[in-house]
């Protein structure tokens, strides 16, 4: 388990004990059996949530919302704990009253981290937003450059071969020109088959995720004559958006094996993760730079893909070698 996860467990752990302990503490305040009871238990939940501010991850989409509403929950249990004190004080003192000065700033302390929470959603909302514009820019130029430099310049290569041919007056010099102009056709319907495979593969939206992972699998073999697996027998059909966005991911973890790591095995592999699903692409590259990896790498894509399945990834080193691209899909996503 990362640092990462552990504070998170950390923290949903000590705001749940808070949660218990705030409705023990309304439960006493309803009844009014023990105000000395009320006031200890509301201070356990207020610590409770103090507690978990102080554990909670610094990173994460949604940490200035968690952090409004663990502020509301202090003060809140601040309040009844200022309350049970009134009402335990044989002589309520007035000065007490002056307590509510710390819960008030813990309200105003909690409004504005809403409105930060607001903010960061409009700016997440705003790079999400830029990120697709940036990929589909990226993919247009690629493909641009790729019908300019390969198949317009080959389609011009064959209409040159059919021109000389027809006008050619041997019989043997035709047909030789149709003949390498044929292959020419027959090389560019392949490439644009393997260009629109790109783009969006057939077999995702017929067959499922489990086959458009083998097809891709099959075709990073003939391609590039590298050996590749995948073991994907018994996954279930998913949303079609959590498919496009698993066969994404691994897309970009088997290109980042092949053109950065040098791998000479590359493995995908799926299976059950309790009421999820867990895809795994290992290869026997080179491994994860001393510097970690970077945006270059699509990285920062495959985690954007991965955040709005509510999905875990993980990248980093395999066990015998290599990288290891895990990602862990939840119930909710399927």
């Amino acid at each position: 388990m990362t640092r990462e996860r552990a504070s998170a467990v950390a923290a949903w752990v000590s705001a749940a004990a808070g949660v218990a302990l705030l409705a023990a503490a309304f439960l006493l305040e309803l009844s009014g059996i023990s105000a000395r009871g009320e006031l200890w238990t509301a201070a356990g939940a207020g610590g409770a949530f103090l507690l978990a501010l102080a554990v909670l991850p610094a990173a994460g989409a949604r940490r200035f919302a968690v952090r409004a509403r663990l502020l509301t929950a202090v003060g809140v249990s601040a309040l009844i704990a200022v309350a049970a004190l009134w009402q335990g004080s044989v002589r309520p003192d007035p000065s007490l009253l002056l307590l509510l000065i710390p819960v008030a700033l813990l309200f105003a302390t909690a409004g504005l981290a809403l409105r930060e929470a607001a903010v960061e959603g409009r700016r997440s909302r705003l790079s999400q937003t830029r990120f697709r514009l940036d990929g589909a820019e990226a993919e247009r130029r690629r493909w641009a450059r790729e019908l300019h430099d390969d198949t317009l310049q080959e389609l011009a290569a064959a209409h040159v071969l059919l021109a000389a041919a027809a006008a050619a007056p041997d019989p043997a010099a035709r047909s030789a020109g149709i003949a390498d102009a044929r292959e020419i056709v027959g090389r560019q319907i392949q490439s644009l088959r393997r260009l629109i495979a790109q783009m969006r593969p057939l077999a995702l939206d017929a067959l499922g995720l489990a086959a458009a992972l083998e097809d891709l699998a099959r075709h990073a073999h003939d391609r590039d004559g590298v050996e590749v697996e995948a073991e994907v027998e018994g996954l279930a059909r998913l949303p079609a958006a959590t498919e496009t966005a698993v066969y994404r991911i691994v897309q970009e973890a088997l290109t980042n094996a092949l053109r950065h790591a040098g791998a000479a095995r590359i493995r995908i592999e799926t299976g059950p993760l309790g009421r999820g699903v867990r895809v795994v692409v290992r290869d026997d590259g080179a491994g994860p730079p001393p510097e970690g990896f970077t945006t270059g790498h699509g990285l920062r894509g495959m985690r954007e893909r991965a955040e709005l399945l509510g999905a875990a990834l993980h990248v980093g080193p395999a066990a015998l070698g290599g990288t290891e691209v895990t990602l862990d899909l939840p119930a909710q996503a399927m």
